[in-house]
């Protein structure tokens, strides 16, 4: 299975975290986080504004192949405590879902075609051969606070992302939990710049990996 790199920002100061480090900071109607016994009914989690992003737990990731469209589509989910990118006052918010997704003709994800890196409320997409690889293996640009995937470096105004921050190429990757599709928002934020949804819940990104991939620019 070919597994991307990611490179941080040399300012960030968020890093991907295990899904249970909500149960470590978040409150649900005033009750803390128990990923196990999430309310039915959904809910939103909450965060102090005093969290920092805490340094002594692995870094983390959640990995999923789906068939579609005559691919298998290998997701890779990263889950961030906070996202402090913010423009013209709007953006944000506690919580922050991304993910890059690998297009393969096989279920083993040894033959990739294809690839497609979240941002923002979109996405970019190239064919696999277009991507910068270290050893075989993809390369991603996290930008700075939005943690917005880009597949080169660079100043894009709104986004930064540089690459000369934390090399992640020894990400622990799991399986989903059945958090993934709890109907609630993972973070207390509202508005244009409004918590996400949990994963299982962001539709097309979810169900219908070739429409996310068709759609991006």
């Amino acid at each position: 299975m070919i597994i991307p790199i990611f490179k941080l920002n040399s300012k960030e100061k968020w890093r991907p975290q295990p899904v249970e480090t909500v149960e470590r900071f978040g409150t649900i109607g005033g009750e803390p986080v128990q990923l196990a016994n999430l309310p039915a009914g959904g809910g939103r989690m909450d965060f102090p504004s005093s969290m920092r992003d805490p340094s002594n737990t692995p870094v983390v990731g959640y990995h999923r192949a789906v068939e579609a469209a005559n691919l298998w589509w290998h997701q890779y989910w990263l889950w961030y405590l906070y996202n402090p990118w913010e423009i013209l006052g709007v953006g944000r918010h506690e919580g922050d879902w991304e993910f890059v997704q690998i297009g393969c003709v096989d279920k083993q994800g040894d033959r990739p075609v294809l690839m497609t890196a979240s941002q923002h409320k979109a996405g970019e997409k190239r064919e696999f051969w277009r991507c910068e690889l270290d050893a075989g293996r993809p390369v991603v640009y996290v930008a700075l606070g939005s943690h917005a995937n880009f597949f080169t470096p660079g100043d894009r105004g709104e986004d930064v992302a540089n690459g000369r921050g934390k090399v992640l190429e020894d990400v622990e990757w799991r399986e989903f939990g059945t958090w993934a599709t709890w109907a609630g928002m993972w973070g207390n934020s509202t508005g244009a710049g409004r918590s996400p949804e949990s994963p299982g819940r962001q539709r097309e990104r979810w169900e219908l990996p070739q429409t996310f991939h068709a759609r991006a620019r």
